[in-house]
């Protein structure tokens, strides 16, 4: 009778467990294309600047302002879509540049250079459809948000 308890809960635990491990059947979406573009702060290129096209890729800002967006797990592009786009860049108290790390921006006492039009993902105006064939997307930003 125990042996029976027994082999009847290690079925109902495989049972349980076995699902988990196997492939989802769920596609992952459309392969990420590639994306990039520059980024302008009163005609002025904008360095060390953080994009984001929704929850979907990332990018930041070189010294020219030019940028080439990441997808989720590294991979270089972003999937095709409409988008809401996100543009960020914290600066600390001294004008230094805000390094990314353990701390979240304002925890480290950096404070945001661009008018919330552009970093609120909620109310940002900044949009971009990516095409299945990839593009290029030119953001010219205004310090007075107009």
């Amino acid at each position: 009778m125990r042996l029976r308890s027994a082999v009847g809960c290690v079925c109902v635990l495989l049972l349980l467990v076995l699902p988990g491990c196997a492939p989802s059947g769920v596609p992952e979406g459309p392969a990420p294309v590639a994306v990039d573009g520059t980024v302008t702060l009163d005609g002025q290129p904008l360095a060390g600047a953080s994009l984001m096209f929704g929850q979907s890729a990332f990018g930041e800002t070189d010294a020219n302002g030019h940028y080439e967006l990441a997808a989720a797990g590294g991979k270089k592009g972003c999937p095709p879509g409409e988008y809401k786009v996100v543009i960020e860049k914290w600066v600390m108290p001294d004008g230094s540049p805000y390094k990314s790390g353990d701390m979240s921006p304002m925890d480290a006492g950096a404070k945001q250079e661009l008018p919330a039009k552009y970093t609120d993902p909620e109310a940002t105006e900044l949009k971009a459809t990516v095409p299945a064939e990839g593009g290029t997307f030119p953001f010219e930003l205004k310090s007075d948000g107009k």
